[in-house]
């Protein structure tokens, strides 16, 4: 028998805090597989608990798949055959600083990991998660995003809410339900990286509108929409990716007033607004819903692995996407939407977000001080910077010349919709970078020093 007497986190359920630190050290190899535990009477009486709450401990290890009894003989850890360790990154990409992605920082802590898979285990009905999901999304994950969009002061019903495999797939579902195959639609000129490949993947067309310093012009836009060029926009109101700015009331309410003038459907993409805790501009959603297809995701705000997209129709319009679902089938995983579903109700999301939120602040103090006498667009809770160049660095060049030292970046060019080549001196800057022990200021400091050293120079790496 082995002699075992964990140490408890005494702050949790001490049943659940028995069977975590038996997870714990098998894990560590303090428990070998095999072993026979102490009998739950004595195990009660070194740790000072009740007889029950071993056994209610014993019996939730056991559901876990990490302990068996055997009537007689006792508890053994089984000895089940070895699960491969989940792989990091590969080796040649482990020391590459890849700062191209628009992710939120690695807050998540395992505790706050495993809580979530350890209260899904205990859930009787979890087998359900295996099934093929409702088109329109579980009724327990529709419920929960309903919860999340109140952040951004949306009262919507659930039937006008959907749960897909992340927002870009969400906008492609969107915008097949809507348009016909060959339409264009409205889009500033300066916009998403892949918007070019997701109107590609909807069958329809860019229609490239002017922007100023504050988002969309309307003079253009009304002109188009006149016209009848297009019976759609696109727009991305709340930390516009990449320039971050967010778009102002006044400007909301022009350009709702045009599309109500010429019957025109606002398609609002707002997945970086939670990311800025000041008081932000109503959504547009929220200023017309019976035009608005509003579409977030978890991705930016806890994780991006949890591909969990929400689209919300205009009112009353719920069976136009259900048709475009039943065609494309882009179901989101049961199980991630889970995970999330357990954060949000249980506020553990607030912790979350609130954590990454102070992380993106810390970093962009970091980086705006690197850079500061360099035009720069970093609006607060910007989890990326815009940054426009030296006048001997093009995008391109300057992408290359980073990912020669093992940096990533994304050049300008790669944001302009229109191919104008009017973002060809800016990169844009991501903060999210998700190794846990990464430290932003030796990289920003590489990037200076590489800005610096000018194209022509051949540039060392300085340790």
């Amino acid at each position: 028998m082995t002699i075992w007497i964990p140490t408890l986190d005494r702050s949790k359920p001490l049943y659940l805090a028995i069977a975590d630190a038996m997870a714990q050290d098998v894990d560590a190899g303090i428990l070998s597989r095999g072993s026979r535990l102490p009998p739950q009477r004595d195990l009660a009486w070194k740790l000072g608990v009740t007889l029950g709450t071993v056994t209610r401990a014993y019996r939730e290890a056991e559901t876990r798949g990490l302990l068996s009894g055997e009537v007689g003989r006792g508890s053994f850890i089984r000895s089940g055959a070895q699960v491969p360790p989940i792989n990091g990154l590969p080796a040649d990409q482990s020391e590459t600083i890849d700062l191209s992605h628009a992710i939120p920082p690695p807050v998540i802590t395992t505790q706050e990991f495993d809580q979530a898979l350890a209260t899904i285990m205990r859930d009787p009905k979890k087998l359900g998660l295996l099934d093929y999901a409702p088109l329109e999304g579980f009724q327990q994950h529709r419920a929960m995003a309903v919860q999340w969009l109140k952040r951004s002061n949306i009262e919507v019903s659930e039937r006008d809410c959907f749960i897909v495999a992340g927002a870009q797939l969400g906008l492609i579902v969107a915008l097949q339900s809507l348009a016909e195959p060959g339409e264009k639609v409205m889009a500033e000129t300066v916009n998403y990286a892949s918007l070019n490949a997701v109107f590609k993947a909807a069958h329809l067309e860019a229609l490239c509108i002017g922007r100023d310093a504050d988002g969309l012009r309307p003079d253009e836009f009304e002109r188009a929409a006149k016209a009848k060029l297009s019976r759609f926009v696109y727009l991305v109101p709340s930390m516009h990716n990449p320039t971050t700015h967010t778009m102002s009331r006044k400007r909301r309410d022009e350009i709702v007033s045009i599309a109500r003038k010429y019957d025109v459907t606002i398609i609002e993409d707002d997945i970086f607004r939670l990311l800025d805790d000041r008081v932000q501009p109503p959504t547009f959603y929220a200023l017309a819903p019976e035009r608005v297809v509003h579409i977030t995701s978890l991705s930016k705000s806890l994780g991006p692995g949890l591909r969990i997209g929400i689209v919300v129709t205009p009112q009353g319009q719920d069976k136009l996407l259900r048709n475009a679902l039943r065609a494309l089938g882009p179901r989101s995983a049961g199980l991630t939407a889970e995970i999330a579903r357990y954060w949000i109700t249980s506020g553990k999301a607030d912790d979350i977000l609130s954590r990454t939120r102070i992380e993106l602040q810390r970093r962009r103090a970091v980086f705006l001080e690197v850079f500061k006498d360099r035009a720069i667009a970093c609006e607060p809770g910007s989890p990326f910077a815009w940054m426009e160049l030296p006048d001997d660095w093009t995008g391109n060049r300057f992408a290359a010349a980073l990912r020669a030292n093992r940096i990533h970046v994304t050049p300008g060019s790669a944001f302009d919709l229109a191919s104008s080549r009017n973002a060809d001196r800016h990169v844009r800057i991501c903060f999210g970078s998700p190794q846990n022990a990464w430290k932003p200021l030796p990289s920003f400091q590489m990037i200076r020093a590489i800005m610096d050293a000018g194209e022509e120079d051949e540039f060392t790496p300085v340790a």
